[in-house]
């Protein structure tokens, strides 16, 4: 059985909706229950930070502000790591972020990626799998950091090389000893970015293949690349020089792992999964998301936390029941938001339930 993160005690101070909340709970997973309006997303946003700076909605920590205070937000988690207790605090200090960790402040998010391991679904995710291939590399990307502790590290000093370079070339600031070290840079870690997306694709290839869910449709990943696993970093970093003046021209690099190509399709049929049905696109994104989950478990004997946001109503009856015999097989806490407890008369033993009411 593999050991999983789970949140002991959660607190929220002028966060979102939220003046003051606290949660007492145990390993179980957690439903949260009440009326549309009443600040249960805001809960989930809340444990997201724990894995994204700008949270699952994407949004700068001055939209995470209680409108009704303007005394700065903060959250609190007791937070087991899979092997000990983290007291964990995020929060707005003025115009930035806040982090502590067991009473010391961080300089990064760095430290956090090393301890917590988040995933969610949620309504704005919907069509993701249908977006551009940057949006679809993206959700590639939040899988990958499960998986990767040092990746999204890996990966913003990718992106703030490349972005460092390309101001270079756009202000015609031809400094090779500058350009060569940003090159550097880029390659190096474009080269560790593409390995370890590579290794947890297969991973979660087989996951898919071998232990998903028979009752969701099964996902083929489909993965393609500018770089292969043999290139080395010396070789991209010769290909950026002499890129150099068609990136100056274009105002972007043309050449490097932030243009991969991550498809989806589904594997009965081998259909792409814009072909497939709205419903058939949502379940194997919800697939997609479980064995994730499922194959962290599998192939690093520790389970993430999980975020389903609203994830019912996008679900029959039937499979409403697969999701939650899925959820509970798994054994990592998940966190499940709903307007209707009903949904889960049958698994009122197994969760922890916590209904928000308005006051």
């Amino acid at each position: 059985m593999a050991t999983h993160c789970y949140i002991k005690k959660l607190k929220l101070h002028n966060f979102r909706s939220h003046s003051n909340f606290e949660l007492d709970l145990d390993d179980r997973s957690v439903v949260i229950t009440g009326q549309n309006g009443i600040g249960k997303t805001n809960i989930l946003e809340a444990i997201s930070l724990l894995a994204k700076s700008n949270g699952m909605k994407k949004v700068k920590i001055s939209e995470m502000q209680n409108r009704l205070s303007n005394e700065d937000w903060a959250v609190h988690y007791d937070f087991f790591n899979g092997t000990y207790f983290n007291s964990i605090g995020i929060g707005k200090n003025l115009n930035n972020k806040l982090i502590q960790i067991d009473g010391k402040t961080q300089s990064s998010y760095s430290s956090l990626y090393r301890i917590s391991n988040v995933i969610w679904l949620i309504p704005q995710m919907d069509y993701i799998l249908l977006n551009s291939p940057s949006d679809r590399l993206k959700f590639l990307d939040r899988i990958v950091s499960l998986f990767e502790e040092n990746y999204t590290y890996c990966y913003m000093k990718y992106r703030k090389a490349k972005h460092e370079r390309s101001k270079l070339l756009r202000e015609n600031i031809l400094d090779g000893n500058w350009l060569s070290s940003l090159e550097n840079l880029m390659a190096t870690n474009a080269v560790d970015i593409l390995r370890m997306r590579l290794s947890v694709l297969k991973i979660l290839q087989g996951t898919i293949d071998n232990h998903s869910c028979e009752f969701f449709p099964k996902a083929s990943l489909k993965f393609s690349s500018q770089l292969t696993l043999n290139d080395t970093a010396e070789y991209f970093q010769n290909h950026l020089k002499e890129n150099r003046e068609k990136d100056s021209l274009t105002g972007r690099v043309t050449f490097s792992v932030h243009n991969d190509n991550f498809r989806v399709f589904c594997q009965k049929g081998d259909m792409p999964i814009n072909l497939c049905s709205t419903g058939e696109q949502k379940l194997l994104l919800l697939s997609i998301i479980l064995s994730s989950v499922k194959a962290r478990c599998i192939y690093y004997n520790k389970a993430p936390l999980l975020l389903l946001d609203d994830i019912m109503s996008h679900l029959d009856k039937d499979y409403r029941k697969v999701l939650m015999e899925e959820v509970l097989s798994i054994q990592c806490q998940t966190w499940i938001t709903d307007v209707n407890q009903d949904n889960f008369n049958n698994y009122l033993c197994s969760f922890k339930f916590v209904e928000l009411s308005s006051k």
